[in-house]
């Protein structure tokens, strides 16, 4: 949230709306454009005392999923005859 000129953060309301069998809100073009939500993008909603937080998933890299990886692969490697007329 922004802090505006009084010196308090900024607020914007929008209305849940039935969605199939969940309940839906319409982010706001701007709020999402300055997060980077766009369609397709992950968010996570946590549950607080305060209330629920909206929170844009970060996408993970490469390196963070290499670094989940322990020890050699488990899966043998498979190769066939050629079938057409690729070359190995």
């Amino acid at each position: 949230m922004e802090i505006n000129s009084y010196g308090r953060m900024s607020m914007m309301s929008v209305t849940a709306k039935k969605w199939g069998n969940s309940i839906g809100i319409r982010i706001p073009f701007k709020l999402a454009n300055k997060h980077g939500v766009k369609d397709g993008t992950t968010l996570e909603i946590h549950d607080t005392n305060e209330g629920m937080v909206l929170k844009v998933s970060e996408r993970p890299t490469l390196e963070s999923l290499l670094e989940q990886c322990e020890g050699e692969n488990p899966h043998r490697e498979f190769f066939s005859d050629q079938v057409g007329r690729e070359e190995i």
